[in-house]
């Protein structure tokens, strides 16, 4: 066999390599131009997706970029909001690596219109691919920007071939929007799909609001919010928690779908979060059911190490133990409970649910054996539960 030498990789090869951990669906350009927009101080966002998802324009009312930054915005790795190593491990941001706009110009076409608060007029930039300029014109705009993305994946026919079908896209952009709202409830979202609105979501002030819009079979009161401001040890910024659950006789769902964590303003994974919610909740739902829970926690961007994914999906959490437990003393909070706030019917159907629900997850098992036949009639069956002592 012959001897294989390492090699230096083209750079064009290297920028391909990275736009495809970047940019690798509909929903992917969606995300990256939402969270620029947001770094921007948008609280309005437009979309709007052609039939096939091959063209796709998201438009803000952000605070703008004028012509000078607009000319190097699709430059690869250029950014205003890190300039060192020591920013990396205080990232306030959605958006820090400059990529996205980059990495788009690899797999599509791509043009940036965008003007700032303090100026009259706005600028129209088209970029070739790895983000050269290749037309720059004025324009008349308000306020904000307005990235037009086309051809996605033209010229990876393959790519393309292996998306999935335009429903699974969809939803897929869907779950992302909503994650993306509820972490930003002050947001208020429009979305279009071909010549037809979507989607629509008014802003809120809390993700309570927001969960009866996305969940349109729930109201406002099938859901329990918490906030909660904590203290946590060498922590140079606020630190607080943000809970809302449905009650479990009133709202939750057939499949686990509807567990979802976010911290300082992203929807992360984090599996040891997870399984705390799923423990506070073990006896509240009735067997084959899952609760809706949505977590925020906002901690200091020092106990955070978002450089581990390239959708940023996954990090690594300092004080995690610290988490779990307020987590558990929250949901246990919201849970709970409380004659002052639940009207006597309401409190006696939630009792009657948490009932069944422990019922059909218990096992009883006698220390004795049954009697027999002969005896007077008495099963296993026949025992279930009639009430809770002390949080047993």
């Amino acid at each position: 066999m012959d001897n294989q030498y390492i090699q230096f990789l083209p750079h064009p090869v290297i920028q391909q390599i990275a736009a495809g951990e970047v940019i690798d669906s509909p929903a992917a350009v969606i995300r990256e131009l939402v969270e620029n927009a947001l770094d921007a101080g948008a609280d309005r966002i437009t979309i709007s997706l052609n039939q096939s998802l091959s063209w796709i324009q998201v438009a803000d009312n952000g605070k703008g970029m004028d012509l000078e930054n607009l000319r190097y915005c699709a430059y690869p790795h250029t950014t205003n909001k890190i300039c060192s190593l020591a920013d990396l491990q205080h990232i306030t941001t959605l958006g820090f690596r400059g990529e996205a706009l980059h990495s788009l110009t690899q797999v599509a076409g791509l043009e940036v219109m965008s003007r700032p608060r303090d100026q009259q007029v706005g600028y129209a930039i088209t970029f070739q691919q790895g983000g050269e300029i290749l037309q720059e014109r004025t324009i008349a705009l308000a306020p904000g920007t307005i990235v037009t993305v086309w051809d996605l994946f033209a010229n990876f026919p393959v790519r393309r071939k292996a998306l999935p079908k335009i429903s699974q896209q969809l939803k897929t952009i869907q779950t992302t929007i909503y994650e993306i709202a509820l972490a930003h409830p002050y947001l208020t979202w429009q979305l279009y799909h071909g010549k037809r609105k979507w989607l629509s979501l008014a802003a809120g002030k809390t993700p309570r609001q927001l969960l009866p819009q996305i969940l349109s079979q729930f109201n406002e009161q099938d859901f329990q919010y918490l906030c909660r401001d904590l203290h946590l040890q060498q922590a140079n910024t606020p630190c607080h928690l943000e809970l809302v659950v449905g009650l479990p006789d009133r709202a939750s769902r057939g499949k686990n779908d509807w567990m979802k964590i976010a911290i300082n303003g992203r929807c992360v994974r984090l599996p040891e979060l997870e399984q705390t919610i799923v423990s506070g909740f073990m006896g509240t739902l009735p067997r084959d059911r899952y609760p809706i829970c949505w977590l925020h926690l906002h901690t200091d961007p020092s106990f955070i190490d978002w450089n581990r994914h390239p959708t940023k999906a996954e990090i690594y959490l300092q004080h995690l133990g610290y988490w779990q437990e307020q987590v558990s003393q929250a949901l246990r909070e919201v849970l709970r409970l409380n004659p002052t706030t639940i009207s006597e019917t309401a409190q006696n159907r939630r009792v009657q649910e948490l009932l069944k629900a422990g019922e059909a997850q218990g096992s009883y098992v006698l220390s004795d054996p049954l009697p027999s036949s002969s005896e007077k009639e008495f099963s296993l069956l026949s025992l279930s539960a009639i009430a809770q002592v002390h949080n047993t």
